[in-house]
């Protein structure tokens, strides 16, 4: 079994836009993941509203990802794959490249996992494998910060590349593929989900090929 884990925010959640409620789990682009996948995959999907790669929302806890990483890690091991996708809350606190070092803390927590908890069983049982996912544009709908939210989410995919290529990761760019709803800019609608689902299928299974 090739297991992954699904690292994410409120669009790895599957918020709807349109509601503010939750898609129907089969709706959501890690199901039509997981359902591409087929057999020989599971696909364990661990999304938080409002989560950020590295910083604290002072109005909302437990959303730091590199406070929550090891716990997913720990929960989910043995663990073939981790899948992030993070960077839009970022936008609250930090210009892009800023976002980028964020994930930068992140990745390498994922990285050094099994030196960092020794004395339990391995979170990766091989060479840790993890996809760096830039998440889709914002758009003019989306409400500002002190920064320009919208040119700055541009920059990500960027920046998330050259971490890819530094750290020896996987990269993809959702933008290449879905766009946020022009409802708030930000949100995935569910024809997004299915055509991103399908690209990270996609990705997923080429990353397995070579792997194995």
């Amino acid at each position: 079994m090739y297991n992954i884990l699904f690292y994410g925010d409120s669009n790895t959640w599957g918020y709807d836009p349109s509601c503010g409620l939750r898609y129907a789990y089969e709706k959501r682009w890690t199901s039509v993941c997981a359902g591409l996948l087929g057999e020989g995959y599971n696909c364990i999907p661990a999304g938080m509203n409002g989560r950020t790669t590295a910083f604290d929302d002072p109005e909302k806890p437990l959303r730091n990802g590199c406070k929550e990483i090891d716990h997913e890690l720990q929960s989910q091991k043995p663990l073939d794959l981790v899948v992030i996708m993070l960077g839009t809350n970022d936008m609250k606190y930090i210009d892009a490249k800023g976002c980028a070092d964020g994930m930068e803390q992140l990745i390498r927590m994922v990285l050094d996992v099994n030196e960092r908890f020794s004395v339990s069983s391995p979170v990766f049982m091989d060479t840790p494998s993890v996809l760096i996912v830039s998440p889709v544009h914002l758009k003019s709908s989306y409400g500002t910060s002190g920064y320009d939210d919208i040119a700055e989410s541009r920059q990500l995919a960027g920046y998330y590349e050259k971490l890819a290529d530094q750290y020896g990761l996987f990269f993809m760019d959702a933008a290449r593929y879905a766009e946020a709803s022009d409802i708030d800019g930000e949100h995935l609608t569910e024809e997004a989900h299915q055509v991103l689902g399908k690209a990270v299928a996609e990705k997923i299974m080429e990353i397995a090929g070579d792997i194995k």
